[in-house]
């Protein structure tokens, strides 16, 4: 590689964010007169054009990527996939801030890196191979923002930003996350009303380099408009508008999404009372949704608080919902009443009741009522501290005319671990989940991201440990679910927790959670009884530094039963101002007994951190996560997530380099990878001439 040319190209770069620093960076004498256009202006003569460069500096990334997945067809022929990603950039950055005419006409700020790169990447694929290379200069990075008119009551902003960053994941290679976004808004305050509209777009890659499979895009374009009007110190009505368009792909799959959403939203608040005590809010809210997700919505939904006094608070609710989606027709409303009183500190009890009525087709009426209480009661004793919970609910659901659908939107689960995850309602409709993150700017991909598997008329939905979902992520679902003819189901549901909590750190505890259902339904419904009874034994004990717990888990179902015993840790084994080093872990054992999955499984989980600051210019951060699975039915899972990493800092001169290395071994099959990232920085903002005002 000739250095000479990309010296000289970074010095051109130089010379054009300020003509004085090229020859210094590079050890060249500067001019000892100062040119007329950097003299200082005359004190007192306004400045219509003022510009100075906040920043400057050199820098070069580096880093090296090598992945290999291996995997079995189990008909005695393996796949193999390895590919090598080397990538150099050379950068110079500054930092811009000025204004023109008048700070507070047009005031505006930019960070700047551009700079060469260059790029080779190679991969085999069972045996056929192929190589890339590129090299090219480029504007890197750029954050800019213009504030326009910023103390008058009508302002504007415009932005543009571009990042890439790495996107660090646990047993697989960091993915490469670029970023651009731009916008542009406008506030309006006249007297009590503000109003906000603004118009912006984003697109969000994630590249990966294995041949595109871990590539995903991201792109929205956005209008909106926000209006407060503040009526009076206790009333207050808000009007939004939002128009979305958005377009995603997964380059693993032929999945992808093409949505445009019109949305419409009323509130309304109200507070009223001799001290403004009660309230009274409402929501009123449209959206019109078209593309590859075309549907309507409508909701309106009142809400009533009063406070009777200090203890006793009730709420009372309507909601109207309704739904049009392909040839689903659901309107729904729904009134509750809750009941919160506090008789004194320790002790708080809570009613509410509810009935709904559901028009699912032109056939099908579904009507649900119950109730319940919640008991929470909290105590100190003379050792430490009493928590009792006790609650118990009751829901009947009755189905009039034939069998048709149901339509249940954004049910939460945390995905992650070996504990099976189950939607909630059973008779799930093949190929009407949609997998989605709480925003539904992301959707996930079945087969890829997350498995949904049928077991005797409920649906349990996995985490495939490759795809896109975190550990322990919380993923939303949508779906339609068969509801039976002329049914009824009356549901119990009761739970239960007592623990202590010693002043010497032990806390032991009892849980349960149990639901019993009575069915009345004929024999062609896909409705069963399905009781469970989930109870938990355990206890935790507490210090300063460490802590451990002891559980074993009980879970009585009439699908898939099982035992466990779960042993969790964590310890601070150092504890310095210079130097920590923390281990987390977790060791789970269960037994299924049979139902439809009849398996035993080990689980161990482990993290440990360590940071260390060796001296004033040295720092070491170095991390390792390890997974092992042994499951009698699925195989065993390795999993290895290594980072060493260490950052050198002396004067301007900043140095960073981290290694990784990943491993996921799922049965017969592997991918690990490993790579190596490198970060010079060296700051220049020394050689900017002293700016007016600054020490």
């Amino acid at each position: 590689m000739r250095v000479e040319p990309r010296i000289k190209a970074i010095t051109m770069l130089l010379q054009i964010s300020h003509p004085l620093l090229a020859s210094v960076a590079w050890g060249q004498a500067a001019p000892t007169t100062t040119p007329a256009s950097a003299e200082a202006p005359v004190s007192g003569t306004p400045r219509r054009f003022g510009i100075s460069v906040t920043d400057l500096y050199l820098g070069m990334e580096a880093e090296y990527g090598q992945r290999r997945v291996r995997s079995s067809s189990g008909q005695g022929r393996d796949y193999l996939h390895e590919n090598r990603d080397f990538r150099l950039y050379e950068l110079v950055g500054t930092g811009l801030a000025g204004h023109i005419y008048d700070p507070n006409l047009l005031d505006y700020r930019a960070t700047l890196e551009f700079g060469l790169s260059q790029t080779r990447f190679t991969e085999e694929v069972d045996g056929v191979s192929r190589e890339e290379s590129r090299s090219d200069g480029f504007l890197h990075e750029y954050d800019v923002s213009v504030d326009i008119l910023k103390t008058k009551p009508v302002s504007f902003s415009v932005y543009a930003r571009r990042s890439d960053d790495r996107l660090p994941r646990r047993f697989l290679p960091s993915l490469h996350e670029i970023g651009t976004s731009a916008g542009v808004s406008s506030l309006i305050m006249a007297g009590p009303t503000t109003t906000e509209l603004g118009l912006e777009w984003s697109d969000v890659k994630r590249r990966g380099n294995r041949d595109r499979l871990d590539d995903e895009e991201l792109e929205v374009s956005r209008f909106y408009l926000d209006h407060t009007w503040a009526i009076s110190e206790n009333q207050k009505l808000r009007i939004q508008y939002d128009h979305d368009r958005e377009e995603s792909n997964y380059q693993g799959s032929p999945y992808d999404y093409d949505t445009r959403r019109d949305e419409f939203r009323v509130t309304h608040e109200l507070a009223f009372g001799a001290a403004g005590q009660h309230r009274l809010d409402a929501l009123l809210r449209y959206s019109n949704e078209d593309g590859d997700l075309a549907r309507d919505e409508v909701e309106f939904l009142p809400r009533l608080t009063l406070a009777h006094s200090d203890k006793l608070r009730t709420v009372y609710r309507y909601s109207l919902y309704r739904l049009q989606q392909d040839a689903l027709d659901i309107t729904q409303h729904k009134f509750d009443v809750e009941a919160l009183y506090r008789p004194r500190e320790d002790l708080r009890v809570t009613l509410d009741g509810f009935g709904l009525y559901e028009a699912a087709e032109d056939d099908v009426d579904t009507v649900e009522y119950g109730g319940g209480f919640d008991v929470n009661y909290v105590r100190s004793t003379s050792s430490g501290e009493l928590t009792i919970n006790l609650a118990s609910a009751f829901e009947r659901t009755e189905v009039h005319g034939d069998a048709g659908r149901r339509y249940v939107r954004s049910e939460g689960h945390a995905l992650g671990g070996s504990r099976p995850v189950y939607l909630r309602e059973r008779g799930i409709v093949p190929g009407s989940i949609l997998a989605h993150n709480e925003r539904r700017t992301r959707y996930y991909v079945p087969g890829i991201d997350y498995l949904a598997i049928d077991l005797g008329g409920r649906t349990r939905v996995e985490r495939i440990p490759t795809g896109r979902i975190a550990e322990d992520e919380v993923v939303y679902f949508d779906y339609q679910y068969i509801i039976p003819a002329e049914a009824s189901l009356n549901e119990f549901r009761n739970s239960f927790l007592i623990e202590h909590a010693f002043n010497f750190g032990l806390t032991p505890y009892y849980a349960l959670e149990s639901r019993c259902e009575d069915v009345n339904a004929g024999e062609a419904t896909p409705w069963q009884r399905q009781n469970s009874h989930r109870h938990r034994l355990g206890t935790r004990f507490d210090r300063d530094r460490w802590s451990v717990g002891a559980e074993y888990e009980l879970f009585d179902d009439s699908i898939e039963p099982y035992d466990a015993f779960h042993l969790t840790g964590r310890t601070a084994i150092i504890r310095t101002a210079d130097h920590s080093l923390d281990l987390a872990g977790e060791l789970s054992r269960y037994w299924f007994e049979g139902g439809w999955d009849r398996r035993r499984v080990w689980w161990l989980d482990l993290d440990l951190k360590d940071h260390f600051r060796i001296n004033q210019m040295l720092a070491l951060k170095n991390g390792l996560g390890y997974r092992w699975e042994d499951d009698t039915v699925d195989g065993t899972t390795h999993g290895v997530d290594l980072e060493c990493g260490v950052q050198y800092v002396r004067g301007a001169l900043t140095i960073e380099l981290t290694l990784e290395y990943d491993l996921l071994a799922i049965a017969e099959n592997r991918d690990g990878g490993f790579g190596v990232y490198l970060n010079v920085r060296r700051n220049l903002t020394h050689l900017l001439p002293r700016q007016e005002g600054m020490p």
